[in-house]
């Protein structure tokens, strides 16, 4: 049914401004969305699109900022690697002066000029320690060393010299009579921990000395098993030096072939099968480790380094102090000996002590190293959650600017058209006062 000319409505304008009106607001969201180059510019554009976009944008940035803290753990890891790499040139250097000590072409006043050279060596590792931070944070002093593992008392044959009758028991058991030390064995209390209260040192029956008992445990030390001639017989004698406390103890016991010489530290060691004069002067060492009981650190905890971007993505690495006294070298020294022993033991055992020190420093080193190639990899990791997370976000929140300048210059015409059309429709209207004439 057509419809007749009415004044009371223009229908016809009002179709045409209905949809002037809707393609212009669509022609401003598309202005907005190209100067923002935005698809989604409020939660109006797509509620359900900007919540996920916004949560991938919160990934984002954890990850970017967990990279970031990585890459800072990683600069501080390198700074304590620089400080322990000094440390162990320092104790690298202090055991070249002990080699030099324990020749006897030296005297007792230059073993106490190489000693003076070692003391200040000593006061640098401990200034090393306790001054190494970054960014205000200690790395060597202990205030971050968390767990640490237990250390197990070990010993170790340093040297061990052949007897010249080759022993006349041919080896059994893994025991090579033909040496001055055929086998060392430990005791009960060789893995006790030491508490250096009262008599905490193990010494046998011809130990008399102060600091010895019974069954006490066993602390770091030398052995030295030397043959001597009595004038009656030719025997071995065993002298302990303590490294903590300097003591040097000689047993008044005298061992002869194939017996067990056990007065010190735990340590029972059998002698070769065959003594003679051509073996006098003869000296084997044996180098005794304590056992470290393993250590919480519960007001000491490890460094955590967030390294991701959600709650608990984090690294904990803990280091260590590295000072003389962790490292068991506070009361190296070089010019200790006895009236009893070799003037160089005290030199001996310092070789020994600082190979056990070297040890601690190139695990940790080991250690830090593995961390920072663990860092280096969460690094890279975060990077590429970053990234690809980034073009999840982009898809959904980024605008299309090629489909959407079609629409724009689409939306223009419709706008330019409707406005035209609208003005035509209202001169329409007008044609009803031609009735009237």
């Amino acid at each position: 049914m057509s419809q007749g000319l009415s004044i009371a409505n223009n229908l016809l304008a009002n179709q045409v401004q209905l949809n002037l009106d809707y393609n212009q607001k669509q022609l401003s969201n598309v202005t907005n969305q190209l100067s923002s180059g935005l698809r989604i510019n409020s939660a109006a554009d797509d509620p359900s699109g900007n919540a996920i976009a916004a949560n991938l944008q919160t990934q984002v940035d954890g990850f970017n900022q967990g990279s970031q803290n990585v890459q800072t753990a990683n600069n501080a890891a390198q700074v304590a690697l620089g400080a322990l790499t000094s440390e162990t040139d320092i104790l690298q250097r202090i055991r070249s002066l002990a080699v030099e000590a324990a020749s006897d072409i030296n005297s007792s006043s230059d073993r106490a000029n190489l000693q003076a050279e070692v003391s200040q060596l000593l006061l640098e590792v401990n200034r090393i320690s306790q001054n190494t931070n970054f960014n205000g944070a200690s790395l060597l002093d202990g205030s971050h060393a968390g767990f640490q593992a237990q250390t197990q008392a070990f010993f170790s044959i340093t040297a061990n010299a052949a007897l010249a009758s080759n022993g006349g028991i041919s080896p059994s058991n893994g025991a090579n009579y033909g040496f001055l030390v055929a086998t060392v064995a430990t005791g009960a209390n060789f893995s006790t921990t030491p508490d250096f209260t009262g008599n905490n040192v193990q010494g046998g029956t011809g130990v008399t000395a102060s600091g010895f008992a019974a069954a006490g445990g066993t602390v770091d030390g030398t052995i030295e098993l030397q043959v001597i001639n009595t004038g009656s017989s030719i025997a071995v004698q065993e002298t302990f030096v303590a490294s903590a406390s300097g003591s040097i103890v000689t047993s008044s016991t005298l061992f002869g072939a194939n017996q067990v010489a056990s007065e010190f530290d735990n340590v029972s060691v059998t002698l070769g099968g065959a003594l003679s004069t051509a073996d006098v002067g003869t000296t084997s060492f044996i180098k005794i480790s304590q056992n470290v009981a393993a250590q919480s650190n519960p007001t000491q905890p490890a460094f955590n380094f967030q390294s991701g971007a959600n709650e608990g993505d984090i690294i904990q690495v803990g280091i260590q102090a590295t000072n003389t006294q962790t490292l068991r070298i506070s009361n190296i020294n070089l010019a200790l000996s006895a009236a009893t022993s070799s003037a160089s033991l005290g030199a001996e055992d310092a070789i020994g002590q600082i190979d056990n020190a070297l040890q601690t420093l190139l695990t940790q080193q080991a250690q830090l190293g593995a961390v920072v190639v663990r860092l280096n990899i969460d690094q890279d990791n975060d990077n590429t959650a970053a990234t690809n997370l980034q073009a999840a976000e982009s898809n959904i929140r980024d605008l299309n600017v090629g489909q959407a300048t079609t629409e724009f210059t689409k939306l223009q015409i419709l706008v330019q058209v409707g406005t035209s059309v609208l003005a035509q429709s209202n001169a329409n209207a007008q044609s009803v006062l031609a009735l009237f004439r």
